[in-house]
């Protein structure tokens, strides 16, 4: 029984990390979509850096992105091509003065 009780709490307190982590991954996946819209977009191939800049501002707010702005993004151009990244941490409050630090690269390619 008290095996069987000490496992359980080990699984629900993996269980509630792991549900405090996962809003972080899915705003990276959001991040690196929207990365990837734009670097293909046929807008912003003769776009300018700030009107790239611009576009994942306005992409970034309508998903409620609060981790990176359009001043963060690394944008090259490449001949037609776009090229932009991201790269960012993201600090999770865990338990008591336990946080989790989680650094993101995201990229369109």
């Amino acid at each position: 029984m008290v095996g069987m009780v000490l496992i359980s709490a080990g699984i629900v307190f993996f269980a509630i990390m792991a549900l405090k982590l996962i809003p972080a991954y899915i705003e990276f996946a959001t991040i690196q979509g929207h990365l990837r819209e734009l670097a293909r977009a046929p807008d912003t191939r003769g776009a300018s850096p700030s009107e790239i800049m611009a576009a994942f501002n306005r992409r970034a707010q309508v998903d409620d992105i609060s981790s990176v702005n359009g001043r963060d993004l690394d944008i090259s151009l490449e001949g037609s091509e776009v090229f932009l990244s991201a790269v960012y941490s993201t600090r999770i409050k865990m338990v008591g003065n336990l946080s989790a630090c989680i650094d993101f690269e995201a990229s369109s390619e």
